[in-house]
């Protein structure tokens, strides 16, 4: 992948979440784990939804790119860098996108949990594989096939619903605050069924969590 190609793969914006965010802020200082280039963190920074942001990269060349737009940037795995970050003076972790990679996510999310501070917020987004297009093939013609991108992506460890994303965060002590999901905007015109349509259309979760 070459260097232009890294910076548009990690640069996608994510206008939906700190829409979602904003009325919960602002926030001190927030942790964006998988910050890819930076994008959403710099966005969180300019609408003033919170007044410091740092990030966790495992990719290199997005690590580099995400340190010209945030603070202090880790390059590397969680599990690597976890030991070197002050968790105490995060007043928001997030999470977008990045649970369904990690090998353990119920270890990370209980980690959190210890470390963090007592007010911490948990943000997160995780892809919904209750949607439409990867049930219907399951149920009717029993493929669940991997893809290069999006909910079936191949790079994907665990998939999660709405009700199941819930239940694993209140196993690791952490309790939802908010809720929402990404959906495209033709779900959300005023003829549509939305709250019946929204477990099967809707492409993401998102919560905002805070510890029980």
């Amino acid at each position: 992948m070459s260097g232009g190609e890294v910076g548009a793969y990690f640069a996608w914006p994510r206008p939906e979440l700190a829409a979602f965010l904003r009325p919960h802020g602002p926030f001190a200082a927030a942790l964006d784990i998988g910050c890819a280039s930076g994008v959403l963190g710099e966005d969180l920074l300019r609408q003033g939804i919170v007044s410091a942001c740092d990030g966790i990269e495992a990719h290199g060349e997005a690590a580099r790119l995400a340190e010209a737009r945030l603070g202090r940037v880790w390059q590397g795995p969680l599990e690597a860098v976890s030991a070197e970050v002050p968790w105490s003076t995060y007043d928001l972790v997030i999470f977008a996108d990045v649970l369904e990679h990690l090998a353990d996510p119920w270890a990370a999310l209980r980690r959190l949990r210890a470390d963090t501070a007592a007010d911490c917020r948990l943000l997160v987004s995780v892809p919904n594989v209750r949607h439409y297009k990867v049930t219907l093939p399951l149920l009717l013609r029993g493929e669940f096939r991997y893809e290069d991108a999006g909910i079936m992506d191949r790079t994907h460890l665990h998939f999660f619903t709405r009700e199941s994303l819930r239940e694993t965060l209140g196993e690791c002590g952490w309790s939802v605050r908010a809720a929402t999901s990404h959906m495209k905007k033709r779900y959300r015109r005023w003829y549509m069924p939305t709250r019946l349509l929204e477990p099967f259309v809707a492409v993401q979760t998102i919560v905002l969590a805070e510890k029980l």
